[in-house]
């Protein structure tokens, strides 16, 4: 039976507001979770969980046969993994032991610029319209990098501050690639396969990548109880439910509208910053990061395209 279209409406503006709130609620989330937490571990277990966790829930709805796919797709999804999950957000953890959760959601919310980067050099020709928020949102994000514009929250130096938010660049740079070639490449006809299987492969190389770092996990024996809270928040909010509900908006809600979120999440990352972890909020990190809010909008109006900005 077709759904009503005022229950339709409340449906997707459920489903939006779940991606806005707990997707830009996860770089506060992770913030916490890393405060007693080894980063790269606590990141790679929380995504071995995660991709477990939906697994068990495919094969429960659809059988085994539903995961069972060639080896091809199975490479493209761990190579996915690796590159999205183990060297994105791996940086991501990493950074915010010194760098402010608001700062990252930021820098991350250029990764549809990157993106129109990538196609230019494939060829592709993005209009004037989303060059122009190419321009506007890289000269955001270079005013963000400018030495003493942002404050440690660890009480580093200003040049230490900086070294990590160019880090998180560069992990959003590996992102933007990754998913931009995504597509190019055999992927699970089911989008949530091809989750499972991406953080799976996400969670084995970040937890290798912490165990070679020097990260025990003995430490997760310690960790506090705000901690361990924030974790299963990431787990079963922020890997699991929102990631659902952005599946569901993809098929039912226009593009324009889901795409929003690439850009209401730092917002909301922003502020909780502010709010709850006293995250100090400058004049260059204010200008900055409208700018660079501004440069996305223009991006991702002008490319009417969500599939290619999606987050775990």
């Amino acid at each position: 039976m077709e759904v009503p279209t005022q229950s339709r409406t409340a449906q997707m503006w459920g489903a939006l507001w779940t991606v806005y709130i707990i997707w830009g609620s996860t770089y506060i989330a992770i913030a916490y979770v890393i405060e007693t937490m080894p980063p790269l571990l606590a990141m790679g277990i929380r995504f071995l969980t995660a991709g477990i966790l939906l697994a068990i829930l495919i094969v429960v709805k659809s059988g085994l046969k539903e995961i069972t796919i060639p080896a091809p797709q199975i490479r493209t999804s761990v190579i996915m993994g690796a590159v999205v999950l183990g060297f994105g957000l791996g940086n991501v953890a990493v950074a915010e032991v010194h760098v402010p959760s608001g700062v990252v959601a930021l820098i991350i919310a250029a990764l549809p610029l990157w993106i129109s980067i990538f196609k230019t050099i494939s060829g592709q020709s993005p209009s004037k319209k989303a060059w122009l928020g190419v321009i506007v949102g890289f000269l955001g994000v270079a005013l963000l990098l400018k030495p003493g514009s942002i404050q440690a929250v660890s009480g580093e130096s200003s040049g230490t501050v900086v070294f990590f938010m160019f880090m998180v660049l560069i992990g959003n740079i590996g992102w933007a690639l990754g998913t931009y070639l995504a597509p190019r490449f055999p992927l699970p006809k089911n989008a949530l396969v091809f989750t499972a299987y991406e953080m799976l492969a996400g969670g084995v190389s970040l937890s290798i990548a912490g165990l070679v770092k020097g990260e025990s996990l003995k430490d997760f024996q310690t960790a506090s109880p705000s901690s361990w809270f924030w974790f299963w928040y990431l787990v079963i909010f922020g890997s699991m439910i929102a990631y659902s509900a952005y599946l569901w908006l993809v098929s039912h809600a226009p593009v324009a509208l889901t795409a929003t979120y690439a850009y209401v999440n730092p917002v909301i990352a922003v502020t909780l910053g502010a709010l709850f972890r006293d995250e100090r909020i400058t004049r260059n990190y204010a200008i900055g990061g409208l700018i660079v809010i501004v440069g996305v909008v223009i991006v991702v109006l002008s490319e009417r395209r969500s599939d290619a900005f999606k987050s775990v």
